[in-house]
């Protein structure tokens, strides 16, 4: 069974500008700005990690109230309208689901954005499993949230690839062993490069099934013979 997981912001829905409204209005509100360098700097990773290194040290009350009002400010943009699905998104699913591909989205956001935007895509029906930052204790780098993702598709990490917009989910898709495939939308090619991408390409809707599903294939045969690999 070979499977493939999807970040979702950036990835399946250009949601950066929404985001960073979210943050910059956090900001205001808090008389602590939250720059464009930081959001950029921050794109990928949690809450948790974020706030911390934005504000400081701050007590738990706090930090869960700052956390729900940027999300909150995140899905009342997305209401109105502040985000858009990727070309192709919906057809390259329904492609990968005809080939018999397990579908995941593994994100940073919490599971109401993740509920959110898959009914933005309309693709509640081709998702077979979600992680959202509820369910892991460690946000990427940390492999963790695709180690979940593969879990509950019941896929071997070595059968599944990992689709990525940042350096953040690079690293966490090569360090749970999986195909890293990194899309440019939001961050430079020599930096996702460096992060230890497999393949590059311009947009996701440009990701071709069938070159998919033999790169898997054949990078799980490799796996097999080196005495690395295990069925699902």
């Amino acid at each position: 069974m070979i499977g493939v997981i999807f970040d979702m912001d950036g990835v399946l829905v250009d949601s950066a500008a929404a985001h960073q409204r979210a943050w910059e209005q956090l900001g205001d509100e808090v008389g602590m700005p939250f720059s464009a360098e930081r959001f950029r700097n921050t794109f990928g990773q949690t809450n948790a990690t974020i706030i911390p290194a934005w504000l400081g040290a701050v007590e738990p009350q706090r930090f869960h109230a700052l956390d729900l009002r940027k999300e909150q400010l995140y899905r009342e943009f997305v209401h109105q309208g502040a985000v858009h699905v990727y070309a192709r998104i919906p057809a390259l699913l329904h492609e990968l689901r005809a080939r018999g591909v397990k579908l995941a989205i593994a994100s940073s956001g919490p599971r109401a954005n993740v509920a959110l935007l898959v009914d933005t895509i309309g693709a509640a029906s081709l998702i077979d499993a979600s992680v959202a930052a509820e369910d892991v204790r460690d946000g990427k780098p940390h492999p963790e949230v695709f180690l979940r993702a593969a879990e509950r598709l019941g896929c071997d990490p070595v059968r599944c690839a990992v689709v990525e917009d940042s350096v953040h989910g690079i690293e966490a898709a090569r360090r749970a062993g999986m195909l890293a495939i990194a899309v440019l939308t939001s961050t430079p090619r020599a930096r996702l490069q460096a992060a230890g991408a497999d393949v590059i390409i311009e947009v996701v809707g440009g990701l071709d099934a069938d070159e998919l599903l033999s790169r898997l294939g054949a990078r799980f045969r490799g796996a097999a013979e080196n005495g690395n690999g295990c069925s699902c």
